[in-house]
C-alpha cells in the first residue's frame, strides 16, 4: 500500500513540475519562427502591392513590413534564440534591415518601382535565411 501511495505522489509531483516548468527553448524558436513567418507574409504582400498598386499603398505596405521586422528585433534582438547563438551579426542585422527598409521608402518616394524591387530583394533573402535556420530539425 505504501508503494502505491508513493508512486501516486510521485506521478502527481512529476505532472505538477511538467505543468509549472518554464517553457523550453524550442518554444522560443517556434515563437521566433512565427514572427519571421509574419514578416515574410508582409514581405510577399509588399511585393504584390509594389507591382499593382499606387505609391502611397506601397509605402504603407513597407511601413507594415518594417513594423513586423521591428517587432522581431525588439523581442529577439538582445535575447536571440539558441539556433542563432553563434551568429555574431544577429543583433546588427536588425539595424541593417531596418535601414534598408528606410531606403526602400525613399526609393518608393522617388517613384522608382524597379529600384524598390531591387532594394527589397536582399530583405526577402534575409527573411528566407532566418526562416530556414529557425525550422526545427526533422524527426
Amino acid at each position: 500500500m505504501c508503494v502505491r501511495a508513493f508512486r501516486a505522489l510521485t506521478a502527481v509531483l512529476l505532472l505538477a513540475v511538467a505543468i509549472l516548468a518554464p517553457p523550453v527553448r524550442a518554444d522560443e524558436l517556434a515563437d521566433f519562427r512565427a514572427a519571421v513567418d509574419e514578416a515574410s507574409a508582409e514581405y510577399r504582400l509588399t511585393l504584390r502591392i509594389l507591382e499593382n498598386r499606387s505609391q502611397d499603398e506601397t509605402a504603407a505596405a513597407v511601413h507594415r513590413l518594417r513594423a513586423a521586422w521591428q517587432a522581431i528585433g525588439e523581442r529577439f534582438g538582445a535575447r536571440r534564440p539558441a539556433a542563432f547563438a553563434d551568429d555574431e551579426n544577429f543583433g546588427a542585422m536588425f539595424m541593417q534591415i531596418d535601414v534598408s527598409l528606410v531606403g526602400v521608402l525613399l526609393v518608393i518616394d522617388l517613384g522608382n518601382r524597379d529600384g524598390a524591387r531591387a532594394a527589397l530583394t536582399p530583405i526577402g533573402e534575409a527573411l528566407a535565411r532566418l526562416s530556414a535556420r529557425s525550422t526545427p530539425p526533422a524527426r
